[in-house]
């Protein structure tokens, strides 16, 4: 399958497309819903919801089954990433993000208006784990197509700094939905416990509807529509076999689908246990504040904003791979630290205590959506970049439960907590370093996919994505079946 780089220039009177800045501000806009809407749930599960939907038990059983509605609900996202992901490859990149966006805020508004346990018993938490699944379906196809959006649509010299945008986005997201709940915890714990927890859920209506309003008026990927447009000149004879996306990443890629999930492991997981285990166990143990707790999220959440997209910049320098594996080993380096600061019991201490993971999570995270999207072909892209993050992503919603439980197992003690962070970072070491790009998924992205020994000019050519021998010779160590992705085009 020929593969466009997105950057030919237009021919003569054809219309002028969506410039890669308005691409990347909409790819943000629709991460932040996505990440406002996680993180005000994650919040509420730290702070209320033990008490609102799960009463009859103690708080630390009420805390973990809150958490494992975090579980319950991403079993979703994996089925999202497919359903999202078959329309993104087969039918365009807009239209999955379009409505990926759609069904997210309405399950998310529908969450603020649930009735409580005491109003309806145990059909609360059975609403609430069944709007859970609903919105964990749309957001198993956001992130992927958003990434794919932005790199596909980006110059080659800023595939990784336009691909972090929707990494901005999260830290955009989180830092509105801690900065709303810091803002309603001052009026207290009783007006949240009552009522008040509901207003973040409602006000993400507005942020739906100005990102659907942006999106609307988006062009689609020219990767996407360069790939589309060989197979229907190949005709009925070159395009072979129909195959489902799914189908086809499972037959062909299914190594790198798992290596890419455990590559993505710490930067989810690690994530949940930074915004909803810290926080519960700064508030229950610490006696910190709910508005201190929320007011630390915050300024994490500055940390992403600003150190994304700079790290990215040295990605797009340095490598991709190189720079996302530093960013993964400092996770090993903030495991223990981040449990001593926050034991101070200072709010200097909490602050950083959540922001020093962090920052790691954000060096990790910035680039390696624009490293992983080079391991899939183009027409099996979103779906393979989504199945991973979002295979990922369920695997990351066990961690508070998971870590509350090993906090009461061993005696109060986070030691095991902190070792559970650092062999979560480990593997995700591991797999970044044993994945490769796809054969046929076009120039290298990578400057440290290649030999480390040309020069500094070919290394920035190289770099920047011209060099396609350099990713012909790199593709045959793909680990992924006979092919890995190989062979996906072919497919379908």
């Amino acid at each position: 399958m020929s593969q466009s780089t997105g950057t030919a220039a237009p021919a003569a009177g054809a219309p002028r497309r969506s410039g890669p800045w308005k691409i990347a501000t909409a790819s943000m806009i629709g991460t932040s819903v996505e990440w406002y809407d996680f993180g005000i749930y994650a919040t509420a599960a730290a702070l209320v919801f033990p008490e609102l939907f799960f009463p009859e038990m103690n708080r630390a059983l009420g805390t973990v089954m809150s958490f494992a509605t975090l579980f319950v609900g991403a079993l979703g996202r994996p089925l999202g990433a497919i359903l999202f992901g078959h329309i993104g490859d087969r039918h365009g990149r807009k239209k999955a993000l379009i409505w990926s966006m759609t069904l997210m805020g309405a399950a998310t508004v529908c969450i603020g208006l649930l009735p409580t346990y005491s109003q309806v018993g145990v059909l609360a938490p059975l609403l609430l784990v069944l709007i859970r699944m609903i919105q964990s379906l749309a957001v198993g196809g956001e992130w992927g197509g958003a990434v794919l959006f932005a790199v596909e649509h980006a110059p080659p010299r800023r595939k990784a700094f336009f691909g972090s945008f929707p990494q901005v986005g999260d830290g955009v997201g989180y830092f509105m939905s801690t900065g709303v709940f810091a803002l309603i915890a001052l009026l207290g714990h009783d007006a949240l416990a009552t009522w008040a927890w509901r207003v973040p859920f409602l006000l993400s209506a507005v942020l739906v509807v100005v990102g659907l309003v942006i999106r609307r008026s988006m062009d689609e990927s020219p990767e996407f529509e360069a790939a589309r447009r060989a197979e229907e000149s190949a005709g009925p004879a070159g395009r072979g076999k129909e195959t489902a996306p799914v189908i086809s990443v499972l037959r062909h890629a299914w190594k790198t689908w798992l290596l890419a999930t455990g590559a993505f492991l710490i930067t989810v997981g690690g994530y949940y246990i930074v915004v909803t285990f810290m926080s519960s166990y700064a508030v229950t143990e610490l006696g910190f504040s709910d508005a201190q707790a929320a007011g630390a999220g915050t300024a994490a959440s500055v940390v992403v904003i600003v150190c994304t997209p700079l790290s990215a910049l040295f990605a797009d320098r340095y490598g991709l791979r190189r720079v996302t594996l530093i960013g993964v080993l400092l996770h090993l380096v903030a495991a223990f630290p981040m449990f001593w600061l926050a034991d101070t019991r200072s709010v200097t201490g909490l602050w950083l205590a959540m922001c020093l993971p962090m920052l790691a999570s954000t060096i990790a995270y910035a680039s390696l959506g624009t490293l992983a999207s080079g391991w899939f072909a183009p027409r099996v892209r979103y779906t393979g970049l989504s199945m991973s993050f979002q295979t990922a992503g369920l695997l990351g919603t066990l961690a508070p439960a998971a870590t509350t439980w090993l906090y009461s197992s061993f005696g109060n003690s986070w030691v095991p907590v902190a070792l559970a962070f650092a062999g979560m970072a480990a593997v995700s070491a591991v797999c970044l370093m044993a994945c490769r790009p796809a054969p046929d998924a076009g120039p290298s992205l990578d400057a440290s996919e290649t030999d480390p020994s040309p020069d500094a000019s070919e290394a920035r050519r190289v770099l920047d994505g011209f060099d396609t021998a350099a990713t012909a010779t790199e593709g045959n160590a793909l680990p992924g079946g006979s092919g890995g992705a190989a062979g996906v085009a072919s497919t379908g």
